[in-house]
């Protein structure tokens, strides 16, 4: 699925009028009376009367192949919906082509649609439920997801991860791919390098959900007062720790000692690493660096494949932070207000540290485009006037 048109997780905190779209294309959605709450991965986009997720630009080229994809879900009315079906709308008055989904949405499920060549076909939890051909060279206009629920509008339904691949039908193994990435979406990488490629994988996580330790605020001791006076209005939080409990395969020892080199050396380097947990449709990143010895601990030796144990002890000076995207640009903008400095991690391994000032913007150059997750660290909550070309993925955290 290389050709993303379309990437909009719903994830957005309640109150937002726009979901956005990571995709390089940033068809943003106009979110119109709904709200967002928790979904099937993080939060979701609920429409409990006439709304609507509106993209005014044009998406999906029913001129060409396409795949689309989401997760739906029907909000119950007493004993309705009973039934769904998809139907697609070619060109001409009235002409309406249907498949019957056999499936009552009551619960999360994956929809799914793809044209490839003359064909239609529609897919319910990876399962084919229908497909439709039509003459070559005539294209639908438009398809739609119904029930025969008694409401007469729009709304009424719940929407999350929704994507559509350009110029592709997907096949079947792909989206049920699909569906096990976003059922199981556990990755960890350090620089941009997923943890299985040096065949490591991590069996114990501690500290990453930890709030920090508070920094001792001032206090004043009075000998005529109980206790203390303290200042607790802004607190401020010490560094973040993160420990990680891992093993390493390798196909013998050679191809293990090769593939430990290769992973501890990412934390030889001077300055930090980055460390990043990809879980549901928003990731985590950090800026990090080994605290202590890595320790490299086996206890037998195997002629087959072996096996190796280690801790990884990561540090995080900068424990507070925003998270941004970029998705297919060569190039990225951060402005902001702050009397305080703050650093920019541009997510390939630059930075622009010391940032404060008025509006001020710092611009950085890829050396090629893709999906880059850029951190804005510092006292955040100082910052004013925050604006960015990469779309929010955390505000704080």
């Amino acid at each position: 699925m290389s050709n993303i048109a379309l990437d909009i997780p719903f994830d957005e905190p309640d109150g937002s009028t726009i979901a956005y779209d990571f995709s390089p294309g940033h068809h943003h959605a106009a979110i119109e009376a709904g709200r967002f709450i928790p979904g099937r991965f993080g939060n979701c986009a609920y429409f409990p009367n006439e709304g609507k997720a509106e993209i005014i630009e044009q998406v999906v080229d029913f001129g060409q192949d396409f795949t689309f994809m989401i997760w739906v879900m029907a909000a119950p009315v007493n004993s309705f919906p009973t039934q769904s079906y998809v139907l697609f709308k070619f060109p001409g008055e009235n002409n309406f082509r249907r498949i019957m989904v056999n499936n009552r949405l009551q619960n999360w499920t994956h929809f799914a649609v793809t044209q490839g060549g003359n064909v239609l076909t529609v897919y319910i939890n990876g399962s084919n439920v229908g497909t439709i051909s039509h003459p070559s060279g005539v294209r639908p206009t438009g398809f739609a997801l119904l029930n025969n629920s008694p409401h007469s509008t729009g709304g009424f339904c719940y929407l999350d991860d929704g994507k559509v691949v350009a110029g592709e039908a997907i096949p079947p193994e792909k989206i049920e791919e699909d569906i096990n990435n976003t059922l199981q979406p556990v990755n960890f990488s350090v620089n941009n390098i997923n943890f299985k490629d040096y065949g490591v994988w991590v069996e114990r996580m501690e500290g990453v959900f930890d709030l920090p330790d508070r920094k001792d605020p001032l206090t004043v001791e009075w000998a005529d007062y109980h206790g203390e006076v303290v200042d607790l209005l802004k607190p401020v939080w010490d560094v973040r720790e993160i420990e990680l409990r891992c093993w390493i395969k390798g196909n013998g020892l050679d191809n293990m000692t090769s593939k430990w080199m290769e992973f501890k050396d990412h934390f030889m380097q001077g300055g930090t690493v980055r460390f990043a947990i990809e879980a549901g449709t928003k990731p985590l990143a950090f800026e990090v660096y080994q605290k202590e010895n890595l320790k490299f601990e086996k206890d037998k030796w195997y002629e087959g494949d072996d096996f190796g144990r280690f801790t990884l002890n990561l540090r995080e000076p900068q424990p507070i932070k925003k998270l941004l995207k970029v998705s297919g640009q060569n190039s990225a903008s951060v402005t902001l207000t702050s009397e305080k400095l703050v650093s920019i991690y541009w997510g390939d391994g630059s930075r622009t540290e010391n940032v404060k000032g008025t509006n001020v913007t710092r611009t950085h150059n890829y050396a090629g485009s893709g999906d880059y997750f850029i951190i804005v660290a510092g006292v955040i909550e100082d910052i004013s006037n925050f604006s960015s070309s990469a779309p929010i993925v955390w505000n704080k955290y």
